[in-house]
């Protein structure tokens, strides 16, 4: 973990910030050694204990952009406290669930779509199939048959381990009900007691110094989630037209539904492109397979030259910066870390300073 260099680059190294120069070695030393433990403290803290209050940190959240609602409608329309509460708690949900229902409309119009040319598909499917028995046949001299025996003996082991892998699935799909039900009961309570916390935190040393970083991480938080959403739009822009330019059905929806995909920690564009332009390359589609892999490109260029730049822009911070703790974060986090990794880095400055 080295997102202690972070305070050190761009406008965080700023010398008035860190007179390292006019220090002591015994000073410079103390410095070095608190900055190693918050280093840690930090790593420890979004590594194993983050994921175990994030229903919470989500409610505190979502209750704290709520609140003004709420003081909205008691000073405009005279409501009762209780009321106001409740009113905006079931705004809050109404507007949870019609993004919801957008994104399962999202999902059952893909689906749709595919339903709609699954015989294309299969066919498609079966033609790939025989083209790489074919190929394997005439590289390595074994027969296609045996080849087609062979994976279809392997694919009825993914069968029946895939059954087992939906238990699991399904007892992931259950454990995040649970922890949405925990959220948005979270939320309403937040509202409820939400000016005895605030008070709270105010009557101490602490918790003043705790609303100070918590604003500062907040302006941040904010910009950085800005940039990645205008990242975002640029590239389904580019999949949307890339997908039209070469007349590949559902276009719009498909390169929505790709762009979107990119936002996600884990995936990109070319978790679908990629595939996408080898089973072209092997149905004899060059064109398509060459247009494929030229928007996965020019989508991998788009993230990885405007990332660090328009976060690095908008906070106020070298790209170079930017780019280290996002590299940082996905070592230390996995995907997530694209996300935990600029956070990361931002609350060990705030805490630092």
């Amino acid at each position: 973990m080295i997102f202690g260099i972070f305070p050190c680059i761009g406008r965080f190294g700023a010398a008035h910030n860190f007179p390292m120069m006019k220090m002591t070695k015994r000073e410079m030393g103390i410095k070095t050694a608190k900055l190693f433990f918050l280093t840690a403290a930090v790593y420890l803290g979004m590594r194993f204990i983050f994921p175990i209050v994030l229903p919470f940190f989500i409610a505190w959240i979502a209750a704290h952009f709520l609140y003004p609602l709420v003081k909205l409608f008691e000073k405009k329309f005279g409501m009762k406290k209780p009321l106001a509460r409740i009113l905006t708690f079931g705004i809050f949900l109404t507007a949870v669930g019609i993004a919801a229902a957008g994104f399962v409309w999202l999902c059952y119009s893909l689906g749709a779509g595919c339903l709609a040319h699954m015989d294309d598909f299969m066919e498609s499917a079966d033609r790939i199939f025989g083209i790489c028995c074919d190929k394997l046949e005439a590289a390595f001299g074994i027969a296609a048959e045996e080849t087609q025996r062979t994976i279809r003996s392997s694919a009825f082991g993914l069968t029946k381990g895939a059954v087992e892998y939906s238990k699991d699935a399904g007892w992931f799909l259950l454990g995040i009900f649970a922890n949405l039900f925990v959220t948005f009961v979270s939320v309403f309570l937040f509202l409820s007691e939400y000016e005895k916390i605030m008070d709270g935190l105010r009557k101490t040393e602490i918790g003043r110094k705790a609303l100070d970083v918590m604003r500062e991480i907040k302006t941040a938080a904010g910009t950085y989630l800005w940039a990645q959403c205008r990242i975002m739009a640029i590239v389904t822009a580019v999949c949307i037209t890339g997908l039209f330019l070469l007349g590949t059905p559902y276009a719009f929806w498909l390169g929505l539904a790709i762009g979107l995909f990119d936002a996600l920690p884990f995936f990109g564009t070319g978790t679908v492109f990629v595939p996408w332009a080898v089973i072209e390359l092997l149905l004899g589609g060059y064109k398509e397979a060459a247009g494929y892999l030229g928007i996965y490109i020019v989508t991998s260029l788009i993230r990885e030259l405007l990332e660090p730049k328009l976060v690095g822009k908008d906070l106020g911070i070298s790209p170079l910066a930017v780019l280290m703790s996002i590299y940082i974060g996905v070592q230390i986090y996995g995907g997530v870390g694209i996300v935990l990794g600029p956070v990361s880095a931002l609350l060990i400055y705030e805490v630092y300073k």
